[in-house]
């Protein structure tokens, strides 16, 4: 299963294989859900006997929740903010709820990412404008 079907944003606006995509607002909220299996190829090593989730995955999954509101995997991506503010374990359910900004010079996710109800990260991403 990939973060975008976990996440549930498969499906929400049509691409191009649907035909025109849906014209995007400048502000959106967008909102998904995951829980990290036990078996998270990334959980390994971090930390024995204590497994975490990493902060790039938590990164990761605002990235693909801003992929799933329209914004382009193959445009350049700043992370402008990575604030993580208390640990995520295995099979804590996650909510990540991102503000999607669109303006003249490119896109911004700004988003909140809670475990189990409590804040766990607070994350920026910003997709510069391309230069023509």
């Amino acid at each position: 299963m990939t973060l975008e079907e976990a996440l549930g944003l498969t499906g929400a606006h049509p691409g191009p294989a649907d035909g025109p995509a849906a014209p995007r607002p400048a502000e959106e909220t967008v909102r998904g859900r995951v829980t990290v299996p036990a078996d998270d190829p990334f959980l390994a090593g971090h930390y024995p006997g204590f497994p975490l989730v990493p902060g790039f995955s938590l990164v990761q999954y605002v990235y693909d929740l801003a992929a799933g509101a329209g914004v382009p995997r193959d445009h350049p991506v700043v992370v402008k903010k990575a604030r993580f503010l208390s640990p995520v374990r295995p099979g804590e359910e996650l909510l990540v709820e991102a503000r999607i900004e669109r303006s003249g010079d490119g896109i911004r996710a700004i988003a909140a990412v809670s475990a189990d109800a409590r804040p766990a990260a607070e994350i920026s991403l910003h997709y510069p404008q391309e230069k023509p």
